[in-house]
């Protein structure tokens, strides 16, 4: 069977000609609307369907959930085949706030609701409750955690807690947390035992905006207090439950982050607004902390969605005071960061941004067989990378008794060590290379290739060892 090579399959993913669809939430802040943007399509279909001048939208297994947030509090259900006509909505409490959803299962859905102190749990197919978490132990003085993103990394949730005092101006009342819960007992998880109370991940800096889940690490948007400069881009390990810090300060970034994300496991974008709140997208990475320039052809006014299909950057561009023809939809190369098309108008100007299609961040190159037959497992990012004395390397499958084989490589090629050959039980696995070789002795600094093979299939990551 022709399987393509790991050159090629880094040429593919940098120059993929497939593009998703997308689905524009729009709003003059007065009224909502949506529109739709079929992939490389020379203008968007505008005006399909009313909905709530503050809302974000979710796309899931060929459903799209729009989050009416504060003042309709109620999740409308579309189907991505007929964006005109919804399927149910359903309301999640008056007053509630609801700000994003989390699909764990054709039946089970987590709602964080802003205004409340729980966690809502439901039935995303007629919207029926099953049960909330209590979420008090994190609130401030006010009662209110400000509970608001929601991201999944294996059978846990993490719930971004922001805790922000809203008797005294809305600034961060002091730490702000991820809230992790179990999946399937539906509990909070104390990551922290030997202290009082339940315990969330401690951030290093507060008031978290935005997550990405790359492999079994979140990296989390946290502007801390407006104008101070002291958030960044911070990296949660969730094998551990720990904040490791920030890996982009907002100094480097030039002003206060609004918003981010990650195009791989290294390098993302991110939405600044600057002293007098003109907003730039500029990229960064994670390895280093170094910040590029900003992209061009921005308006440098409100920018307040990103979105990444594939090899594009999709910006939400409203367009500013001088230039209101500005607004629209504007692409990008993801890799580059060069200006592609746009803008696309969207009627009504841009604000949230629905890729139609499960979109993750890539963690390795995997080759695909000319069927295009599906992977059976996937090789997560290794952590800490770079590192020092040994590596964490997480990997999943889903079919029992898979046999497998977990080998490490120097960049010629030649296997420095076997970590695993044989068969796995269904799950998730992790491994560690301690940098030795078969023989047992310590190799060199530098890169090194880890590979994982299944059946005809594997994925390749990369790792880098520093003494």
């Amino acid at each position: 069977m022709y399987r393509v090579s790991i050159l090629a399959a880094l040429l593919l993913l940098a120059n993929s000609a497939a593009q998703s669809d997308l689905f524009v939430i729009t709003t003059d802040f007065a009224t909502g609307s949506t529109a739709f943007w079929a992939a490389n399509a020379a203008e968007a279909e505008v005006n399909l369907l009313g909905v709530h001048s503050d809302a974000v939208g979710h796309y899931h297994d060929g459903r799209v959930y729009i989050v009416n947030r504060l003042g309709q509090d109620n999740i409308l259900v579309l189907d991505a085949m007929d964006l005109r006509t919804p399927l149910i909505q359903f309301s999640v409490g008056n007053g509630a706030n609801p700000h994003d959803i989390e699909i764990v299962a054709p039946d089970k859905a987590y709602i964080s609701r802003y205004d409340t102190a729980s966690l809502l749990i439901v039935n995303p197919q007629d919207g029926a409750e099953l049960g909330e978490i209590d979420l008090s132990a994190f609130a401030d003085a006010d009662g209110l955690p400000e509970a608001s993103q929601i991201v999944r990394v294996g059978d846990r949730l993490y719930l971004s807690c922001q805790r922000l005092d809203r008797n005294s101006g809305w600034g961060p009342a002091d730490v702000s947390y991820l809230i992790v819960v179990d999946l399937a007992s539906d509990t909070l998880v104390d990551v922290d035992p030997d202290a009082e109370g339940v315990q969330g991940i401690a951030l290093s800096a507060a008031n978290p905006n935005s997550m990405a889940v790359v492999g079994e690490q979140i990296a989390v948007g946290v502007v801390a207090g407006f104008g101070d400069r002291s958030g960044g881009v911070e990296i949660v390990d969730t094998a551990t439950n720990r904040s490791l810090g920030l890996a982009v300060g907002e100094e480097d970034l030039g002003g206060d982050i609004a918003s981010m994300v990650l195009v791989d496991q290294n390098r993302g974008y991110a939405v600044v607004a600057d002293d007098n709140f003109a907003n730039r997208v500029r990229p960064f990475e994670l390895s280093s902390g170094a910040v590029g320039a900003p992209l061009e052809n921005t308006s440098g006014g409100f920018i307040p969605s990103l979105a990444v299909d594939g090899g594009r950057l999709v910006v939400a561009d409203r367009g500013s005071f001088a230039d209101p023809a500005s607004a629209g939809l504007k692409f990008y190369d993801a890799a580059t960061g060069a200006f592609l098309r746009g803008p696309i108008d969207t009627g009504l100007p841009p604000s949230n941004i629905v890729v139609l299609g499960d979109v993750t961040v890539p963690t390795a190159v995997e080759e695909t067989t000319a069927d295009g037959l599906p992977q059976e497992f996937a090789l997560a990012a290794a952590y800490p990378n770079p590192f020092n004395a040994s590596v964490q390397i997480p990997f999943a499958v889903w079919q029992a008794n898979t046999l497998v084989a977990l080998t490490v490589h120097d960049v010629l090629g030649r296997t420095i060590r076997t970590l695993a050959s044989g068969p796995v039980a269904a799950g998730r696995h992790v491994l560690h290379w301690d940098g030795r070789n078969a023989a047992g002795e310590r190799v060199g600094n530098g890169a090194y290739l880890v590979q994982l093979r299944a059946g005809g299939q594997r994925a390749v990551g990369k790792v880098l060892l520093i003494k």
